[in-house]
């Protein structure tokens, strides 16, 4: 069947660059792109009107966790000071032997709820960096089901981390334990890859670089290259992190990563905030931008996130100059991606203090042509024959948006997920008229709440100090719940 979009600015891929048709067409016949670009005058089976709306590729977010950060978010606000900006310990790292693995309703109805939250705001390829483990074959029913695109596969690491009674955090290495991770990472590929009508594919996590001995690490690229499947890593994400990984090894997370051959074109490194580069670090020796550009990793910026930790990347702007490949994620909630290109191009400017720097062409590439280097994907992120048929249809004339001269600039400026009208995947219609098509929202929400709830009622059984989350994070102004 063919399906006309008409009217619409449309954001047509050329072969080399974006370029923006007014009152443009997009036509896609199955799950293929056949026309971008200029009015369509041929037939079709159905058409679309766009009037007023921009039609754009579908994003790649290149870093969602599924299930595990669903609760987590509200403990973002809470990281203890010694942390030093590692906030993933604030749930990450309880006393030993406390934190027990969710009833697998729970691990269902999160999964479900981070695949459509992100869904619904723009995202139609997800780059799952390590969500929790077990019941696989629901994890790619669930892929098939809801119609979404993913890369995904469990993360593996052989240093778990835990807080001692005095809540000093501690690394419990097992070589063991962490070889059996690599090899159910490796067994999920083998069983699942090119699953749910091929909208499944592999990928391989390496947890933390910290949390993985130089010999995982090792491993785990030998095993992608035998895969032939791309891998992840958080890497730069924090300065506990950072200092390890110097004690250890005497050089920066990047340049380890590099000199043990882990670096390269189909590498995604989740962050890379803390590098040379950084003035945190205060280690100006080397040059760890160069080294990403030069073995072709890609960084996976995740800008609103650290912004709340009062962070970002020294700086966006730089890495593009570079010569790095900057892809866009979400990492915790909101997963609005639109949201993150806005936070990426003002971080930009105000870190570099030039209001040149974060250009919306540059961020607009990243959350789209971005992702695609390091999963070797040359038909997602753009609209052209060929290409697949992931697309996005975004309101832009209402009294909520702004008048605008150029659509893209409008939408990094004010456009936000709720804008979102229509998502394709694959030629399907996933999200139309903002309403997901295919679920009840209300029933996946409530399914969420419950199972989110139940994990913060649970947050003293691990915490070292028995907090409860009420006094762990106050409440901005006191609240009355009702019983």
């Amino acid at each position: 069947m063919t399906t006309h979009i008409e009217g619409g600015w449309v954001v047509a891929f050329n072969g080399t660059t974006h370029e923006v048709y007014e009152q443009g067409s997009l036509v896609f016949e199955g799950d293929k792109i056949t026309h971008a670009g200029p009015a369509y005058t041929g037939p079709a089976d159905t058409t679309i009107s766009a009037k007023g709306k921009l039609v754009s590729p579908g994003f790649i977010n290149t870093h969602v966790h599924t299930a595990g950060n669903a609760g987590d978010y509200l403990l973002l606000d809470m990281a203890r000071n010694d942390y030093r900006t590692a906030n993933y310990m604030s749930f990450a790292a309880p006393l030993k032997g406390t934190m027990t693995p969710p009833p697998a309703a729970a691990v269902a109805a999160l999964r479900t709820f981070t695949f459509l939250h992100a869904m619904r705001n723009g995202t139609t390829t997800i780059i799952d960096v390590g969500g929790l483990r077990g019941d696989y074959d629901g994890y790619a029913r669930l892929v098939d089901d809801l119609g979404v695109r993913v890369y995904g596969g469990p993360p593996f690491r052989d240093r778990d981390t835990y807080m001692d009674a005095q809540g000093r955090l501690t690394y419990d290495e097992n070589v063991a334990v962490g070889r059996e991770r690599l090899e159910e990472a490796v067994d999920f590929v083998k069983n699942y890859d090119k699953s749910a009508q091929g909208r499944l594919r592999g990928l391989l996590n390496a947890a933390q670089v910290e949390t993985c001995t130089e010999r995982l690490l090792r491993e785990g690229k030998d095993a992608a290259r035998q895969l032939d499947v791309p891998i992840h890593t958080h890497a730069g994400g924090n300065l506990v992190e950072f200092q390890r990984i110097m004690d250890e090894h005497r050089t920066t997370p990047i340049r380890f990563l590099a000199d043990i051959g882990f670096l390269d074109e189909r590498t995604l490194i989740g962050h890379g905030v803390f590098t040379t580069a950084h003035p945190w670090t205060h280690y100006p020796f080397g040059d760890d931008v160069k080294t990403l550009a030069e073995r072709g990793a890609t960084i996976g910026h995740c800008p609103y996130k650290y912004a709340k930790m009062a962070m970002t990347l020294h700086s966006f702007q730089r890495y593009v100059n570079a010569g790095v490949t900057v892809a866009i994620g979400t990492d915790t909630y909101p997963m609005d991606m639109l949201g993150e290109l806005r936070w990426a191009s003002i971080l930009a400017k105000t870190t570099d203090g030039n209001y040149q720097a974060g250009q919306p062409r540059d961020v607009f590439n990243a959350a789209t042509l971005g992702g695609c280097r390091f999963i070797e994907r040359d038909d997602l992120g753009r609209l052209a024959p060929g290409a697949r048929a992931d697309i996005l249809v975004i309101d832009l004339d209402r009294l909520g948006s702004l008048v605008y001269h150029d659509p893209i600039k409008a939408l990094i400026d004010a456009g936000s997920g709720r804008d979102i009208d229509t998502v394709i995947v694959d030629g399907k219609t996933l999200v139309q008229g903002g309403r997901l098509t295919r679920v009840d929202e209300e029933a996946v929400y409530a399914r969420a709440r419950e199972a989110v709830r139940h994990y913060w009622d649970a947050v003293p059984k691990w915490r070292w100090d028995g907090a409860a989350v009420e006094r762990i994070i106050p409440p901005a102004f006191p609240v009355h719940r009702r019983h």
